[in-house]
């Protein structure tokens, strides 16, 4: 193997904190983190969490995305959270080959997302979803799961709780098993929403 493909791999293996014996770096990347949370506001910190973890989010009063996490801290330092026309919501998250996981969904705690995309998170769980369902499955409107190997049938069995979905993506999800119970469900469940269910 070449020095260049050794390099490619250990890059692409950082930027997914999946190096063995730093399981605790992916951790502290979700971490929920209180303090923070309480000097910023809920959706600024999910949206440091989802960046730092290697995603991208956009908010609905600032036109740009960010994916860099200097960038955003450096444009939302200049927002002073306790005066309502600074704060801002999160409106779209799209976590690809990030480094999230079901721990880190604590951050879930929003109001008005309306979009998450989660494809290729080695990491996710299904408690991730549960606590999704919880909390933003009353008003989020979209959501994609795919190429997600942690997530099983017991963790889509928490879909049922988002009643406000437009649409439901679930695509190559290798250890769902019982694929047709899981999708009988999740259709009597919820039948305003386009599911499109390719595990």
């Amino acid at each position: 193997m070449s020095i260049r493909k050794i390099q490619e791999k250990f890059t692409q293996a950082l930027g997914q904190h999946n190096i063995p014996g730093l399981r605790w770096v992916l951790e502290g990347f979700n971490n929920y983190d209180v303090q923070r949370v309480k000097e910023v506001g809920a959706d600024r910190a999910a949206a440091e969490w989802i960046v730092r973890c290697g995603g991208s989010i956009k908010f609905n009063q600032i036109a740009e995305t960010f994916e860099d996490y200097n960038c955003l801290v450096k444009r939302t330092a200049q927002l002073d959270p306790r005066l309502s026309q600074d704060n801002v919501t999160l409106e779209t998250i799209r976590a690809v080959n990030a480094s999230v996981t079901g721990f880190g969904c604590r951050h879930f705690g929003l109001t008005g997302i309306k979009s998450v995309y989660f494809i290729k998170c080695k990491n996710l769980h299904d408690f991730g979803l549960e606590y999704m369902g919880n909390h933003v499955g009353g008003h989020l409107k979209t959501l994609h799961i795919e190429e997600c190997r942690r997530i099983t049938e017991f963790g889509l069995e928490h879909l049922t709780k988002f009643s406000a979905l437009d649409k439901l993506v679930l695509r190559n999800l290798k250890s769902v098993h019982g694929k047709e119970k899981v999708q009988e469900k999740l259709r009597g469940a919820l039948p305003k929403t386009d599911i499109q269910f390719e595990v």
